[in-house]
């Protein structure tokens, strides 16, 4: 039983392809308008999901991320839109292409995934790994939400932010990322017909181009791009090029649908 839906929003009213966007993490719906206002042609959409900022995580509860996404795609009116999701949006894409197969989908955009393959050991290392990456990535998440606000505010203010986020979010949040990256490996990715672009940064503070080689390369219709200068928040920091990269590459889907499995751009 899928949970209730979220509400999609419209980012722009073009009048092309139809191309949804799911927000990571402590996020928010509207993060993804610097770049869906440089697709003025397509019709942009952006689903409000429950894992977005301040939320107290019993979304959990009533759903997998995939059945949340689901849920809310099933009341979009375009039955096969591209799709796009950044970090636990993009797992979250990545589950629900793998365990719904059928569902029509012409691409789909993985920005900054994170990825454990099947047969790396999870040790207490990787958990604590894992907890020192989630922490560096609330931080740059309220770096980059403060933005320029930022260089007027002291160290000792900016630390008691971090802390008091990093406690509200808590345990329970980091469990959320957690599985979803220990479990990523066990996915029937090689069921997922759906073409699907991994897009990676080197300055992405959990970057690791072999998990994203290895995490193309498992899709059937895989294809791997790493930039040098993107960050975690490359769709904020490089709207622009996000937007060439997503345009560019379903475009180059329907000029060309078959690629060889895990080939690099």
């Amino acid at each position: 039983m899928k949970p209730d839906a979220p509400k999609v929003h419209p980012l722009n009213e073009g009048t092309g392809p139809v191309l949804v966007f799911a927000h990571g993490l402590e996020d928010h719906w509207r993060t993804w308008s610097a770049v869906a206002a440089r697709l003025p042609h397509w019709r942009v959409l952006s689903i409000d999901l429950p894992w977005r900022a301040g939320n107290d995580y019993r979304w959990r509860f009533a759903g997998s991320p995939s059945d949340w996404i689901a849920a809310a795609l099933d009341t979009v009116d375009d039955p096969a839109p591209v799709l796009a999701g950044h970090s636990f949006g993009a797992n979250a894409l990545l589950e629900l292409l793998s365990r719904e197969p059928e569902r029509p989908c012409p691409a789909a955009v993985l920005a900054m995934p994170f990825y454990r393959p099947a047969e790396a050991t999870v040790t207490w290392r990787t958990v604590e790994r894992s907890r020192e990456t989630f922490e560096r990535q609330i931080r740059g998440g309220l770096l980059t939400r403060l933005g320029s606000r930022a260089a007027g505010l002291c160290g000792e203010v900016l630390e008691k932010m971090h802390a008091k986020t990093a406690e509200r979010i808590g345990p329970v949040g980091f469990l959320a990322v957690f599985e979803q990256y220990v479990a990523s490996g066990h996915l029937p990715l090689a069921e997922t017909t759906a073409p699907a672009l991994v897009l990676g940064g080197e300055q992405d503070i959990g970057f690791s181009l072999r998990d994203l080689e290895a995490l193309s390369g498992a899709l059937p219709r895989g294809r791997l791009h790493c930039a040098p200068h993107f960050d975690h928040f490359c769709h904020l920091h490089s709207a622009a090029e996000v937007a060439a990269i997503v345009d560019g590459f379903v475009r180059d889907r329907a000029a060309a649908p078959e690629r060889e499995r895990g080939s690099r751009t």
